[in-house]
């Protein structure tokens, strides 16, 4: 009996990552990027919590909120705390 359909192609798997951190990246930039990143994280969890308010499972998407905002907000005093305080001096 012969095949009608072609085996597909064989790709070897992707390697490379999706991100990677520059190593030559200085310490308050490698913070602003960070809070950017939890702030978009907060605010998307934010948006779909809105819209689909009442729906079950959302206080574990509540609880994802939470962490991030915690989150955030170290990171946010770690640089006011680093490089705030250094721009007054």
């Amino acid at each position: 009996m012969k095949k009608i359909v072609p085996d597909p192609p064989r790709h070897k798997p992707i390697t490379t990552p999706f991100f990677t951190v520059r190593t030559d990246m200085c310490p308050p930039d490698a913070l602003a990027h960070a809070s950017e990143l939890l702030r978009g994280v907060i605010e998307t969890i934010d948006e779909h919590c809105r819209a689909r308010a009442g729906e079950p499972g959302l206080n574990m998407l509540g609880n994802a909120m939470h962490a991030s905002e915690i989150a955030h907000s170290l990171v946010e005093h770690v640089h006011a705390q680093l490089y705030g305080q250094q721009a007054q001096e």
